[in-house]
């Protein structure tokens, strides 16, 4: 009876570190075997890696909010062939772009994850609409030939400058982002041939900015279609 009675009155040991140390350890664990997973394919899907990265980070708060994931996960180097045929396509936009006269509304550059093409609302709509000008249609057709048979994969991403809208239509910039962005791709599906299964569309609103905003001419900046192309 003495003995049970010890064993029941002994202190329980301290732990070694505090609780939540111990699930911290499991999640940062679950993360590093996340990502040597996603190293260990041959091909990395570069627009959905940064998609599902970037929410993943948004929730956890993981990285500076200066730094991507894509920071430390650089695409592959473009071979010979591809090298050559990006700028094949850079020329041919470019060479439309001065034909038309609207080489200040429309913008190509290799960058680290893909092939940027930026037009200009102004090439594309009348304000306040989705539907695409004609004069669009021949820069669309130059862009979607130029992708429908070597690109990977091709996000259209429609946005608007910070002035409101409000019309039955568009209740918002969110919807006219997005009908904007598929608009496009719906003309190269149907007028360009390109491949439906490459293509996705996403409207951004006014919330992803490359000017201030703050003059007529930052928001012209802003009112854009962009495309970010991914290769084979």
């Amino acid at each position: 009876m003495g003995l049970k009675k010890r064993k029941r009155d002994r202190e329980p040991d301290e732990p070694s570190a505090p609780f939540w140390m111990v699930t911290y350890g499991d999640m940062v664990t679950l993360l590093l075997t996340f990502f040597v997973l996603l190293l260990s394919f041959s091909s990395l899907d570069d627009v959905k890696f940064k998609e599902a990265a970037s929410s993943l980070n948004n929730e956890l708060n993981i990285l500076p909010k200066k730094v991507s994931i894509l920071d430390y996960f650089k695409p592959r180097n473009l071979g010979e062939s591809e090298s050559d045929y990006v700028k094949e396509t850079i020329n041919r936009i470019n060479n439309i772009a001065k034909e038309l006269g609207l080489e200040k509304d429309i913008n190509v550059e290799m960058t680290d994850t893909g092939l940027l093409i930026q037009l200009g609302d102004k090439v594309l709509f009348d304000p306040g609409e989705a539907a695409l000008k004609e004069k669009s249609h021949p820069v669309l057709k130059v862009v979607g030939d130029a992708i429908k048979t070597k690109a990977k994969e091709v996000l259209v991403s429609g946005h608007t400058d910070n002035v409101p809208i409000h019309t039955p239509e568009f209740p918002s910039n969110w919807e006219l982002s997005s009908a904007r962005a598929l608009s496009v791709v719906k003309y190269l599906i149907k007028e360009a041939d390109v491949p439906p299964n490459i293509l996705a569309a996403t409207g951004y609103s006014e919330y992803r900015p490359i000017a201030s905003n703050d003059t007529a001419e930052s928001r012209q900046k802003n009112r854009r279609v962009e495309f970010l192309v991914t290769w084979k």
